[in-house]
């Protein structure tokens, strides 16, 4: 009777780690992440450099009152530049958004954009004259760094 017994519980016991080793298996497909690709317009920075250096704003704001009325003027200046320039050099990338903010690339996405470097004509002639270089960067941004998938 006991060999009975076992043998009847042995495919029941089979059954369960089956149904166990299964549920973990779904349960790992399910977590797999997804990425959005995101897209930056800017100006092509130089890392390195930055990192000592920020960008530069000015702003000044003066009044005057008109003599002949009462009412009062307000001029007001802004003058932002990028302090560093991409160079031939240059082996560290970042991109500064037109609304000021600054995000660094990644060591994989720096080799990618010194060989687009090397190809474009453009981008060349503008590090020549010393002239930012606009880009548009399509990746995915992962913790402070952009991944980039195409530079253009």
């Amino acid at each position: 009777m006991k060999k009975l017994t076992a043998i009847a519980i042995a495919p029941l016991f089979a059954g369960f780690l089956f149904a166990q080793a299964e549920q973990s298996a779904q349960r790992e497909s399910k977590t797999e992440t997804t990425t959005t690709t995101n897209t930056w317009n800017g100006t092509l920075v130089d890392a390195s450099c930055r990192t000592t250096h920020s960008a530069h704003r000015e702003s000044n704001e003066t009044s005057k009152v008109d003599e002949n009325t009462t009412k009062e003027t307000k001029t007001t200046s802004d003058s932002s530049s990028v302090e560093c320039p991409v160079t031939t050099t240059t082996s560290a990338f970042g991109i500064m958004t037109s609304d000021g903010k600054y995000i660094p690339f990644d060591d994989p996405s720096n080799t990618k954009v010194v060989q687009v470097m090397k190809s474009n004509k453009n981008w060349s002639k503008n590090l020549e004259d010393r002239k930012p270089v606009s880009v548009r960067v399509v990746g995915n941004q992962k913790g402070d760094v952009i991944v980039v998938e195409s530079i253009k």
